[in-house]
């Protein structure tokens, strides 16, 4: 690897770690990669436009020259949640919370080399995320109108403590997921190209403000007086320190992508590609949040994509993915069910941290991207899309997916490239995801609650080409 490769590897590693994560928009998996592909509704398959191509499709890299890309993107999501204990009749108030964090600065690298019939290539970008920060923690306010804790008492910032209440201080998560991408491809023929790349996971995460949840621990259960629900005797005796508030925690792993383009014809090419899932390290610190001792593993995704150039200088490019979530159980496996006392285990259920304990109960997507990119001159380019993706999150899991409301459906894309000299341009992308809910008459609380979401994000990139 060139001395250059090595410090834009260094310098988008150290950044993209650094920052935070928001809730990316295909579930918690961004809807493209790079500015070209965002402006095209996250397209890629068999469209590839520059360095970070292998992130969608590896066989793509030998169709984009020799280049360098160093991108930024500023993600805004708009999130709230309610869990309406006045709508039940309670008589108490409706807890709603729109959370604090709302613009995020997420950088991505790439670059490519060519050598003969073969292409290598190196990227770095965030896959995806969850982020939220509550300032106001409705499942405590929650559980105190409802008459669950007793004597609630003022907020406990610090924490756990030995006093029979839980932490009621800020709400929420911090996830961010890093892709290190070396990758190879080979152009078999001169219709037919395939690619593999190396896919190396870096995971950050933090949770805070769910001490709600402690008698679903297996610590709180290992004492006689303790059960499995927190509304009916109150909080355990013994509190777990690997559910809340213990700050960062990391995890490393591994998988590999694959990948094919062919050209039919002069003006239609295909794609296929697939990525195994991402097998990461536990989250130690958390190993009784998430099913099986903190294991969050990045799903598993697979993908088609057909492009055609309609005019010699419009293209336009579908592509169909799967993203299979059902495949990890803290994201797939179901969450608490209602009970006349409050949140309990559902039949099937475990204890936090089980291998079939309480998860976001997320379902398997599917998501259609469709892009058009127009050739205005040899200088500039202009591009749009839309992407859509059934929301993985059912109304009967609204109560823990109030720290994850991953609901977007429907987003919009506008994009151009500007080229102020060959080897040399400037790409920029717009997206707007409408807002969406969930929303459910009975979640696990016993009260009706709502998830809302709507988001905007721009992309900035410069391309170097050589």
């Amino acid at each position: 690897m060139s001395t250059f490769a090595r410090k834009l590897a260094a310098a988008a590693v150290s950044a993209v770690l650094v920052a935070p994560a928001a809730h990316a928009t295909n579930g918690y998996f961004a809807i493209g990669y790079g500015a070209k592909s965002m402006g095209m509704g996250g397209v890629g398959v068999a469209f590839s436009q520059d360095s970070l191509a292998a992130a969608s499709n590896p066989a793509g890299m030998t169709m984009v020259g020799n280049r360098a890309d160093l991108g930024l993107r500023l993600f805004n999501p708009n999130r709230n949640s309610t869990l309406d204990v006045a709508g039940l009749g309670a008589g108490g108030p409706t807890a709603k919370a729109d959370s604090g964090a709302t613009l995020f600065a997420i950088p991505n690298a790439g670059f490519v080399m060519q050598a003969a019939n073969m292409t290598m290539g190196l990227s770095l970008y965030g896959n995806g995320g969850m982020n939220t920060r509550f300032s106001r923690n409705i499942f405590d306010e929650t559980a105190a109108n409802l008459g669950y804790l007793g004597a609630f008492g003022p907020p406990i910032p610090d924490g756990i403590t030995g006093t029979g209440r839980p932490d009621t201080g800020t709400l929420g998560v911090d996830l961010s997921q890093l892709i290190i991408s070396p990758s190879i491809s080979m152009k078999m023929n001169e219709t037919h190209s395939f690619g593999a790349a190396l896919l190396i996971g870096v995971q950050r995460f933090s949770a805070y403000g769910l001490g709600n949840f402690q008698c679903f621990t297996a610590t709180a259960n290992s004492t006689p007086d303790s059960q499995n629900s927190c509304a009916t005797t109150g909080f355990p005796t013994v509190y777990s320190d690997k559910l809340t508030n213990q700050g960062h925690d990391f995890a490393y792993g591994a998988g590999v992508r694959v990948g094919w383009i062919g050209q039919l014809t002069d003006s239609v090419s295909v794609g296929a590609t697939a990525a195994s899932k991402i097998y990461m390290t536990e989250f130690d610190k958390y190993e009784e949040l998430f099913a099986e001792e903190g294991d969050f593993d990045i799903p598993a995704n697979y993908a088609v994509g057909i492009a055609v150039k309609v005019t010699p200088k419009t293209t336009v490019a579908l592509d169909v993915q799967r993203i299979l979530y059902e495949g990890v159980n803290s994201v797939s496996n179901a969450g608490p069910v209602p009970s006349a006392g409050g949140p309990t285990l559902g039949a099937g259920s475990g204890l936090l941290g089980a291998n079939n304990g309480l998860g976001f109960g997320w379902e398997d997507m599917t998501i259609y991207k469709l892009g058009v990119n127009y050739e205005y001159n040899s200088k500039l380019a202009l591009r749009a899309g839309f992407n859509y993706g059934d929301g993985p999150i059912e109304p009967s899991q609204v109560l823990f997916n109030v720290i994850a409301p991953g609901v977007v459906e429907k987003h919009l894309t506008l994009g151009l490239t500007y080229s102020p000299s060959s080897n040399s341009e400037w790409n920029v992308a717009y997206m707007h995801a409408f807002e969406e809910s969930v929303e459910t008459d009975q979640t696990a609380f016993n009260v009706p609650g709502k998830l809302e979401m709507d988001q905007n994000s721009l992309d900035i990139s410069y391309a170097f080409k050589f």
